[in-house]
């Protein structure tokens, strides 16, 4: 059974490069209950999670609807999608009921890298690409290349690193300044 939850914490437990023990001590939790959360083994408490998710940067509506999902059994779970659902409030939607980080707001490189690493929305092989050093210090992507890439490219399927490179250049060439 998949295990949204655990994955995102997971995810941004290690983006923050935190054992179990220092990411559970920020909510005041053991590493060994974050590891059972990760795991799937428990689900931590309604309050609990929407701490979490709230530093997740995950609007509360879609926390509590993810929340609610994971307790109910597994037959049922289908029954709930939250990406389409109704419930998600409009304020939180972007693009294909996604409410997506503009980074062409943020003009300093190293914010808009830590700010990747926080958003967990990013899709996580276009966020592999963006963590590459070779890709700052060579093309020195901008904010609003990032959201191109984002919003043209990572909606096709799982796109390698070369392919979002190639990507990456295709934008470069489009919207060249003549």
């Amino acid at each position: 059974m998949y295990n949204a939850l655990g994955e995102l914490l997971y995810e941004n437990r290690c983006i923050q490069g935190l054992t179990q023990d220092q990411f559970g001590a920020k909510y005041h939790v053991t590493g060994p209950a974050i590891f059972k959360f990760e795991k799937g083994y428990v689900k931590p408490s309604l309050d609990l999670w929407l701490k979490m998710a709230k530093d997740f940067q995950v609007h509360e509506t879609r926390a509590v609807l993810m929340w609610v999902k994971s307790r109910l059994p597994e037959e049922y779970q289908d029954l709930i999608q939250i990406q389409d659902s109704p419930l998600v409030l409009e304020d939180e939607t972007g693009a294909k009921g996604r409410k997506r980080r503009d980074y062409a707001k943020i003009s300093d490189r190293e914010e808009i890298r830590r700010q990747i690493s926080k958003d967990p929305k990013l899709p996580k092989e276009l966020k592999h690409f963006l963590r590459m050093d070779e890709i700052w210090s060579i093309y020195k992507p901008t904010g609003r290349e990032i959201n191109l890439l984002r919003d043209r490219f990572s909606d096709l399927g799982k796109g390698s690193d070369d392919a979002f490179r190639e990507a990456l250049r295709a934008i470069r060439m489009f919207t060249l300044k003549k």
